[in-house]
């Protein structure tokens, strides 16, 4: 008996092991990832540099690890799809170090200095460098970290002074100037907490031009000084100006970003990204930082958006926006969906069914490379592992039910080998 008992326990424990593994996955939130923060050893990245400080020194680190933003959206997946080919993305924020960042080589073009004049050649406080490595840095070698949209290239706008802070005045004649430049796609990377006239005009002049205008829903970014955070509450511009892509942050988890959430103005975003904890370039030289922000998710949105442009060459700048929301897929928390640049590629969206043929028989340009939409790799593995805790409990279950009666009728007796024995007559 105490073998038959043995023997029972041992086939029971795999099965009960791998049922009691497999169900607490099967209860998690589909978005989630294990919360897996990129390299702490990194120096952070500031939106801002305070008065009398001297400019960001270079990094002298480095990780190898893939950053957890790149697995997070499945970016690898969509460069099988575009990697933002023939777009120019305009940063408007501090410049860009182009000449002395790897990354950034062949990648950036300075544009105007709309505060100091002329064009620009630097970034003092590193934070355009860091977004512009985020949209369309290349890889170097050894390190996995790369640029949403590799193959698109920067154009450096700075509306900023040489400590990183603006007004509406100088963030208009930014955006003026992105406008100018014929980016498609503008990533205005700076808050402030009033519209005059002139900032509504400079922004409708860039919607009006075809573009996408993506900005931070938050200015937490610019807290240290920055005229934007002196307002206790209320919008952020020109994220809360219409036609505006207003981008909030996400951690590793999907959730959203709540630091600082319930001080300062900030405007309800249409679209979240990651913004904590990201790895990026820096000025200086090859070394890597750390960043987080609103203003850092929207560099991923704008990067998708030159991807889609790319993939998608005849959509405007409202279609493009309105596939990144139709594509997003929902966070955790009351964060708007999660940009997801392999859906945004792939989806056919309801309309593009709809739409008729050109008179020469060739499908609308919107929708003549769409394939079938993929689900994002997190839905999926999170997806495969509830199949597979659902099998493993379901095949528990039916041996259970089998087993243990007939173990209880034989009081644990092991049967015979051939089956039942034949009565003797």
């Amino acid at each position: 008996m105490r073998s038959s008992r043995s023997s029972v326990s041992r086939t029971l424990g795999p099965a009960v092991l791998a049922a009691l593994l497999l169900i607490p996955n099967a209860a998690s939130p589909a978005g989630a990832v294990p919360r897996d923060e990129d390299s702490p050893s990194l120096p952070g990245i500031r939106a801002t540099v305070a008065d009398g400080r001297p400019c960001t020194a270079k990094s002298a680190k480095k990780s190898a690890r893939t950053p957890w933003a790149q697995s997070f959206l499945g970016i690898g997946r969509a460069w099988e799809l575009s990697r933002g080919a023939g777009v120019e993305v305009a940063v408007v924020s501090t410049g860009a170090d182009a000449s002395r960042v790897p990354a950034l080589d062949g990648r950036v073009t300075g544009g105007r200095d709309v505060v100091a004049g002329g064009t620009v050649e630097d970034d003092c406080v590193g934070y355009g460098t860091f977004l512009a490595g985020l949209v369309a840095g290349k890889r170097q070698e050894g390190l996995a970290a790369a640029g949403v949209a590799p193959e698109a290239r920067v154009i450096a706008v700075r509306a900023t002074d040489k400590g990183g802070l603006t007004t509406p005045e100088a963030l208009a004649d930014g955006i003026g100037a992105a406008t100018a430049s014929g980016a498609r796609i503008i990533h205005v990377a700076l808050a402030v907490p009033s519209a005059p006239r002139k900032l509504k005009d400079a922004v409708a002049a860039a919607l009006k031009a075809g573009a996408v205008v993506v900005a931070p829903a938050s200015a937490r970014e610019w807290e240290s000084g920055s005229v934007a955070s002196r307002a206790e509450s209320g919008p952020v511009y020109p994220a809360a100006l219409p036609g505006v892509l207003a981008v909030s942050s996400v951690g590793p988890g999907g959730e959203p970003d709540t630091q600082g959430a319930e001080q300062g103005p900030r405007t309800r975003p249409r679209l979240s990204a990651p913004g904590v904890s990201v790895t990026g370039p820096g000025p200086g030289g090859s070394g890597q930082f750390t960043g987080g922000g609103d203003a850092v998710a929207g560099a991923f949105v704008a990067g998708t958006a030159a991807l889609v442009l790319s993939y998608h060459p005849g959509l405007s700048g409202e279609q493009i926006a309105h596939r990144l929301e139709a594509t997003a897929y929902g966070a955790v928390g009351d964060a708007p969906g999660v940009v997801d640049p392999v859906r945004a590629l792939s989806a056919v969206l309801p309309e593009e069914h709809a739409s008729p043929p050109s008179p020469s028989g060739a499908r609308n340009a919107s929708a003549a490379h769409a394939v079938p939409p993929l689900d994002p790799p997190i839905a999926r593995d999170h997806a495969l592992a509830v199949a597979g805790g659902a099998v493993a409990v379901t095949l528990l279950v039916a041996f259970l039910a089998v087993v243990l009666p007939r173990g209880r009728r034989r009081g644990w007796r092991a049967g015979t080998a051939g089956g039942p024995t034949a009565s003797a007559d």
